[in-house]
């Protein structure tokens, strides 16, 4: 099944020396799946791009695998999209790099959708003219993050804002070699049904959301109508803003896909988070 999503992306180096941000979508009519995903990387550029090239085939691979299994016996898709994660973290620590990446993701398959994310990259989705952030931005300052971390015998030191080994303001990522194990690729997953009030999506990189919410977000989105429109527009505004990041972001028009459903109101099935069980 065709899903009729439109999507815009659009994207700006900022005050940065580098663009160090990925983006990624998929469409596969034969799986009925539509992807959206933000890299935001930080030590260089590979691990985002490595991550983008990887993590949606990798899921798709894992889904074909269980193919023909009984429900007994088959996985999840978010436990999948969780083992697509860990694959892609262990792939881009494999190459060496010193790199890492943000990450979030928006997977949806018809009515049903998985949102998840490692760091500060987030999805927020419209729901009748408000905005809900569906991700959990990672700091190392949160206290069940913090606890995790010396659990594991590292530390959270405060410079300017608490960092992971006094380096990484971010306490999960895909990458990262040299602050492993403390820096986790473990993502948090939200699985969900869409309904007719859901009008558009938002994936964005914290360039974004460090000088805009996510309800200002979505009412310049609102307002431009158009998803590439859209998207320009929300770059635009957050430089307007004082952002001195990389910025990029994708917006989906799911208004199409939507009309036509009998649920009214998105609906939260779960919330899985593996981190600090």
């Amino acid at each position: 099944m065709k899903m009729k999503i439109v999507y815009g992306i659009a994207e700006d180096i900022g005050f940065r020396p580098s663009m160090e941000d990925a983006h990624a979508i998929c469409e596969r009519e034969e799986e009925s799946l539509f992807s959206a995903e933000v890299y935001d990387g930080h030590a260089g550029s590979m691990a985002a791009h490595l991550a983008a090239e990887m993590l949606t085939p990798e899921l798709l691979s894992l889904m074909r695998s269980e193919r023909g299994k009984t429900p007994e016996a088959g996985s999840l898709d978010r436990d999948l999209l969780r083992q697509a994660y860990l694959a892609t973290d262990r792939y881009v620590v494999s190459r060496a790099t010193d790199s890492g990446t943000a990450a979030a993701t928006l997977h949806i398959f018809g009515e049903r959708f998985l949102a998840a994310n490692v760091g500060d990259t987030r999805v927020v989705m419209g729901t009748a003219r408000a905005a809900v952030q569906l991700t959990l931005d990672h700091k190392p300052g949160l206290p069940e993050e913090r606890s995790r971390i010396e659990a594991l015998g590292g530390r959270v030191v405060h410079h300017d804002i608490p960092r992971v080994q006094g380096v990484l303001a971010m306490s999960r990522a895909l990458g990262d070699r040299s602050l492993k194990p403390f820096v986790t690729a473990e993502p948090r997953i939200v699985e969900g049904l869409l309904g007719s009030e859901n009008d558009f999506a938002v994936v964005a990189c914290d360039g974004v959301w460090d000088v805009l919410t996510p309800g200002k977000v979505m009412n310049i989105v609102r307002d431009a109508g158009a998803a590439q429109r859209a998207a320009e527009r929300v770059v635009v505004e957050a430089l307007a803003s004082g952002s001195t990041d990389n910025v990029t972001v994708v917006v989906l028009d799911l208004r199409q896909h939507t009309a036509s459903m009998i649920r009214e109101k998105m609906d939260i099935l779960a919330v899985v988070d593996y981190a600090n069980q």
